[in-house]
């Protein structure tokens, strides 16, 4: 088939969509994609899998009124791109996406891949319930989310549950080829044991206890904050001066520190669905490099994790509760590693939309 992906978004933004775009091309079909905006990175990629792309830049706006030019102008030029295009189906990213292009897209064959729950957010479920029971498709990254949709806008059948598993990893050859570029960061991977926290560094994931844990545990151990700081590190530096930040790294290079940590932190503040049923990318990021993982104790991690015996709930109100997990990780270390694995490699994403296309047919 000729498969057109869309999204308003800067795909640079949404390696899950990186990932099906690949994962089309291998099941052999043809990808066009158009978005916002095409990093180099990405950009390469796609041309090595001779995957077409064109950009429409409408994903800066700050103001409501500028953002609702964007809307505008990036559905004027996806509906005349597509006016002078021969595809077989539209593969349609996010609600932003949904709510720029509304429902002229029902004239089409369209799956649609959500990511989020977006029920805080009326105008963006309004424009999903004008088009989601004709798609033809609906893939979302958790199993929960799935439930939650069907319900909501009373689906005939539960959306496709496709997880944030990366396409792209360094393999040891890539690492041997990319380690260079971050000789000095990378100094403390080989110094310390570095509990890993990758990702927004914001006030919305208080990362506090952890950093204390961390700390307390001696000097065998480091907290390493890899990803853009949003006003926090001046804080978490006030309670460990010898935490370290590594600023954001684009795919698929920060994998390099991923692969190189000892065990990796996932935290959501369950203060919504959207958080309680989390959908993480770093759940098969660190999988893919046997990372055990220390996860707070929300239905989206607590069921990722257990079922495999990939790593430690704890309770991150507790410093006592964060060091002990920690602990009970290094005391069985050689497990944790491989059951973390099996996260990675029991899951495959290709046979799910394999299966998924076929089933239209």
């Amino acid at each position: 088939m000729n498969i057109i992906v869309i999204t308003k978004s800067k795909i640079k933004d949404i390696p899950p969509l990186i990932s099906v775009a690949h994962i089309l091309t291998d099941l052999g079909h043809a990808v066009e994609v158009l978005t916002s905006e095409v990093n180099p990175q990405t950009a390469e990629s796609f041309k090595q899998k001779n995957i077409k792309y064109t950009e429409y830049p409408f994903a800066s706006a700050t103001n409501p009124l500028h953002k609702a030019y964007e809307y505008r102008m990036f559905r004027k030029n996806v509906k005349q791109h597509l006016a002078k295009t021969s595809f077989d189906l539209l593969w349609i990213e996010g609600a932003h996406t949904i709510r720029s292009l509304g429902d002229f897209i029902k004239k089409y064959k369209y799956c649609l891949q959500i990511s989020e729950l977006h029920n805080e957010h009326p105008a963006q479920m309004k424009s999903i319930s004008k088009v989601i029971s004709t798609a033809k498709l609906v893939f979302m990254p958790e199993y929960n989310r799935t439930i939650l949709y069907r319900i909501w806008f009373n689906l005939k059948h539960r959306p496709i549950v496709l997880p944030n598993k990366p396409y792209f990893y360094p393999k040891k050859e890539d690492i041997e080829r990319i380690e260079t570029k971050y000789t000095e960061m990378l100094s403390i991977f080989k110094s310390k044991k570095v509990i890993l926290y990758q990702g927004q560094i914001a006030a919305t994931r208080d990362l506090s206890n952890y950093i204390k844990a961390v700390k307390e545990l001696g000097e065998d151990y480091c907290t390493v904050l890899l990803g853009n700081d949003h006003n926090m590190v001046k804080k978490y530096k006030e309670i460990d001066e010898n935490l370290v930040h590594i600023n954001f790294i684009p795919a698929p290079d920060y994998l390099l520190f991923t692969s190189m940590a000892h065990i990796g932190i996932l935290t959501y503040n369950p203060s919504s669905l959207n958080n309680m049923y989390c959908a993480p990318n770093k759940i098969y990021e660190y999988s893919k490099y046997s990372l055990p993982m220390l996860g707070n104790d929300i239905p989206g991690l607590k069921y990722a994790i257990e079922p495999y015996n990939a790593g430690v709930i704890i309770d991150e109100e507790s410093v006592e509760s964060i060091k002990n997990g920690i602990l009970e990780i290094d005391n069985n270390y050689k497990n944790y590693k491989l059951n973390s694995s099996r996260i990675f490699t029991e899951q495959d994403n290709k046979k799910i939309i394999q299966e998924a296309l076929d089933s239209m047919i």
